[in-house]
């Protein structure tokens, strides 16, 4: 066990002097932040293009209607929570892979398809390039668990399908534990939780 770490470790020391990671280009960067994008350059033009058709008063008081509906409506609060939450995942992921050396010989990192939120945490698929394997991803569960600041990070490969992963971000063992059979594991790989 002592050698296989000794092997392991001296095999990412290795990599790291060997493989340089890749910059993502200006569309990759892009996409991963298109939802920061749509927030700050899209709600303003949105905000005055329609306080120019609408004018500043209703417009004023259909965003503070949306803000209390959100506060005040549990399931609202929830969603627009579970989508932060998502969004704040699927970046610590990207960061979590960058970190462990889960890379390609080009240095590319596995690829976000999609997160979803659960009632324990978040729900990450990853599609793995060439290169890249499930393995590697679940040696390095305890530094996801780390960039994602939760209590554990369970990996699962998909039965059929090499390249795509299943990465359960588990921020409460509780919920996981009281939730339907399988939401956990490879066993619910295609059921989606939210």
């Amino acid at each position: 066990s002592d050698d296989k770490d000794a092997r392991r470790q001296m095999f990412a020391g290795q990599k790291a002097a060997i493989i340089p990671l890749a910059r993502p280009g200006p569309l990759t960067l892009a996409w991963w932040w298109r939802y920061e994008i749509m927030l700050v350059v899209g709600l303003p033009v949105v905000t005055l293009w329609a306080a120019a058709r609408f004018g500043w008063p209703r417009v004023i008081a259909v965003m503070l209607a949306l803000v209390l509906l959100v506060i005040s409506v549990p399931v609202a609060r929830r969603e627009v929570w579970g989508w932060i939450r998502c969004v704040y995942t699927a970046h610590r992921i990207r960061s979590g892979c960058v970190e462990a050396l889960i890379v390609n010989r080009r240095g590319r990192i596995p690829s976000v398809l999609w997160t979803s939120a659960t009632p324990y945490g978040e729900r990450v698929w990853l599609w793995c390039r060439a290169g890249t394997t499930a393995t590697e991803l679940e040696r390095a569960e305890e530094i996801l668990t780390v960039c994602c600041l939760a209590t554990a990070v369970q990996v699962s490969a998909h039965p059929r399908y090499p390249a795509l992963v299943l990465v359960d971000v588990i921020r409460d063992e509780k919920a996981r534990a009281d939730g339907p059979a399988g939401t956990g594991s490879g066993e619910g790989y295609y059921r989606r939780s939210s």
